[in-house]
């Protein structure tokens, strides 16, 4: 099945959270009572938008429409890693210090791999 984008009527339920949110600060900027429940109000405003977001995911699943869930792949390597267990990769010199193989010919001993 296709990718359809959500409809109207959906993007109005999953931000009306952050609608009346936005509604209650001006509330609170011109009425100035109410201001010990910004945090309460956002907090619900962001649960009902996570909440109402994984319904309507949910909801076209059910229908058929699983593009939500299996239209992504996972990220390639970036090629920063390595292996912690034998210290191969950029840290490498450090396993050549601690063995002393780093400063093995050198009378600077203890200044790092840029010396």
């Amino acid at each position: 099945m296709t990718k359809r984008n959500p409809s109207c009527r959906a993007r109005a339920i999953v931000l009306g959270g952050p609608a009346l949110a936005l509604l209650f600060i001006l509330y609170v900027l011109v009425n100035g009572s109410g201001a010990r429940l910004l945090f309460a109000v956002w907090f619900w405003a962001v649960l009902w938008t996570f909440l109402a977001a994984l319904a309507g995911a949910l909801w076209r699943a059910y229908r058929g429409d699983r593009s939500a869930f299996a239209g992504y792949e996972l990220p390639e390597g970036d090629g920063d890693r390595f292996d912690w267990a034998t210290r191969t990769g950029r840290y490498a010199w450090r396993r050549d210090d601690e063995e002393g193989e780093l400063h093995a010919h050198d009378d600077f001993s203890g200044h790092g791999p840029i010396t």
